[in-house]
Parts: C-alpha cells; structure tokens; sequence
C-alpha cells in the first residue's frame, strides 16, 4: 500500500478544500489496484487524457497531430471504450478511496469530473518538447484497440514511476506486482 495524490483530488469532490485534502491524504496509506483496474481507470479517462495532452502539445505538434484530433474516428474509439471501462474504471477508485466517495461515482457527472482531476495527475511535467515522441508512441498504437492502448499506457506509467524517488509521487497507486 502507498500514499497518492489522486485520492486528494478525490477528497475535493466532496467539498473538501485543498488544504485539508492535502493533509488527509498524508497521513492516510491507501491500498493500491491491480494493473487491470488501473487499466480500467486510464481507459475511462482517455479522451480528457488526449484533450489535455493535446493542449500542451498545441505549440509543438501540427493541427493533424493525433493528439490534437478532438473529434474523428480515432478519438470516437476512445471515447466507445471509456464508457464501456467506466463501471470498472469507477470500481479501481471505489477500492483506492472507500465507499464513502464510491457512492459519489455512481452520478452522470462523476466520470467528467473525475477525469477532469486525474489526467491533470497523469500528465504533470508533461512539456511540449516530450510532444514529439508521445505523438510517436500514439501513432504507433493507433491500431490497437483501445482497451490495448490503454494497457501500454498504464505500463509506461509503471516504468516511470519505477524511477521516481523521494517526494516524487507515483502518478497512480498500481500495486507492485510480477509480470503478468
């Protein structure tokens, strides 16, 4: 089990403010998902992931950039496979933040709100010279379906986060666990 920042963000649905959420979440061990949950989660937020990486990719990349398409069939098969991931998106934060604020989850606008806090966790120290080579790895899993990109990326995240020291926070709490 380990501490994360998404569960902070989380605590803000509920009207906490950012202070005390802060102050919740470090003192709190929360339990980790499974890769499979996480997958599950990434999935069901992919579409706001691309929109926000899009944004910041806006002065790097060309209009034609995948990363930049906001409608098309290639952000039309994430969006298909973020509401088919979402009830068990929405069952990974059910088991990182309790019942409490699962029962939260079950509203219309829970999914945009949640995705609207955890792609901001996903993408931090994003910079526009990394854009290139996102738009690399995008491109070259473009034929894979989405459930399957959505598995790359949790696995990219897992490799990162692998390398990150100190104060510097997993982007998500993925349970350490042997190859699969």
């Amino acid at each position: 089990m380990t501490r994360r920042s998404i569960p902070a963000a989380l605590l803000l649905i509920l009207g906490a403010s950012a202070a005390s959420a802060q102050s919740v979440v470090a003192t709190v061990t929360l339990p980790c998902v499974t890769p499979t949950e996480a997958e599950a989660l990434v999935a069901a937020v992919v579409p706001e992931l691309i929109g926000d990486i899009g944004r910041v990719c806006a002065s790097a990349l060309p209009e034609t950039a995948l990363l930049r398409q906001t409608s098309g069939s290639f952000i039309a098969k994430y969006r298909a496979e973020a509401d088919l991931a979402w009830p068990r998106g929405r069952s990974a934060i059910a088991k990182i933040t309790g019942p409490d604020i699962a029962s939260l989850l079950s509203t219309d606008v829970a999914r945009p709100l949640l995705a609207t806090l955890v792609t901001p966790a996903l993408t931090r120290g994003l910079q526009p010279v990394d854009c290139p080579a996102i738009e690399r790895i995008v491109t070259l899993a473009q034929p894979l379906p989405a459930r399957n990109s959505a598995a790359l990326f949790v696995s990219i995240i897992q490799l990162v986060d692998a390398k990150r020291t100190g104060t510097n926070k997993p982007r998500l709490p993925i349970c350490q666990q042997g190859p699969r």
